[in-house]
């Protein structure tokens, strides 16, 4: 019988990295088939045990270490028993920094971390951290890992400077100007950070903001309040974005987030975690 693996962990990262990287996640999976919504953050995966495949695609087999991009639609996987990972989840322009590539390149695909870093240092990264007994060594291992990268790739990024929640929805005229650029040179460069364009990527902040607030346990505002608080127009404009990115309504989700058997059991974080998607 395969061991059963620790409970989910969280950090934040090291001051050197807290201009790229949101948090670091390890741990298992207390569900088979844990269902993910879409999301706005890149994110580097390491599976150190067992491993996944995307269910309903063809070829739905996941690398055992990956780099996946933002995404505009849920996925759904199936999670072998006794699986175990280590993940780094991207502030944006934290792939262009610590990879050297535009986000947009990544689209909704895994693609293999060997084929960004080339085979001998993924296998290394993999090795250390599978070596390594406790959730504390493998965080310093991945940040490590992240400081070098970092300093390779930050030569190559154009700067783009983080934007608030507020300022993220101002005219895009008004941002482009206030960086010194023009719309379509600040168009570019947005989706070489972010990954998505930047009226993509307001609608999936939008929705992991009002997404938060529903998480935030028994004294969380409800679906009218959450959605005015996170900027939309009313419940029914959020109700359809939740069914887009999440394919389920707002009050089946909460009836069945806590749920042993549900897909959503994996979304059970704390609220630490849900200030760190945020921050």
């Amino acid at each position: 019988m395969p061991e059963q693996p620790s409970p989910r962990q969280f950090a934040l990262p090291r001051r050197a990295l807290a201009s790229y990287v949101k948090n670091l996640i390890g741990g298992g999976f207390e569900v088979a088939t844990p269902h993910l919504p879409a999301s706005p953050d890149a994110q580097l995966v390491l599976y150190l045990a067992g491993g996944a495949s995307l269910l309903g695609a063809p070829d739905g087999r996941l690398p055992q270490a990956f780099l996946s991009g933002p995404t505009m639609a849920p996925r759904h996987f199936g999670v072998e028993p006794g699986s175990s990972f280590m993940s780094a989840v991207f502030r944006p322009s934290g792939v262009l920094h610590c990879f050297g590539i535009p986000a947009d390149c990544l689209g909704g695909a895994s693609v293999p971390l060997d084929a960004l870093v080339g085979s001998s240092e993924a296998a290394r990264l993999q090795e250390e951290l599978q070596a390594a007994k406790v959730f504390r060594e493998r965080v310093r291992i991945l940040e490590e890992f992240l400081l070098r990268r970092a300093d390779a790739g930050a030569r190559q990024a154009a700067p783009l400077p983080q934007l608030s929640f507020e300022r993220l929805f101002m005219p895009v005229g008004e941002l482009a100007d206030g960086l010194g650029l023009g719309v379509r040179q600040f168009e570019r460069r947005f989706l070489a950070h972010h990954g998505v364009a930047l009226r993509d990527f307001r609608r999936l902040a939008r929705f992991a903001r009002a997404l938060s607030l529903l998480m935030q346990g028994p004294d969380r505002p409800g679906l009218a309040a959450a959605a005015l608080e996170a900027g939309y127009v009313d419940q029914a404009h959020f109700s359809r974005d939740f069914r887009q990115f999440v394919g389920d309504t707002p009050s089946h989700f909460l009836a069945s987030r806590e749920d042993a058997a549900s897909g959503y059991r994996f979304w059970a974080f704390g609220r630490d975690e849900l200030d760190s998607f945020l921050r």
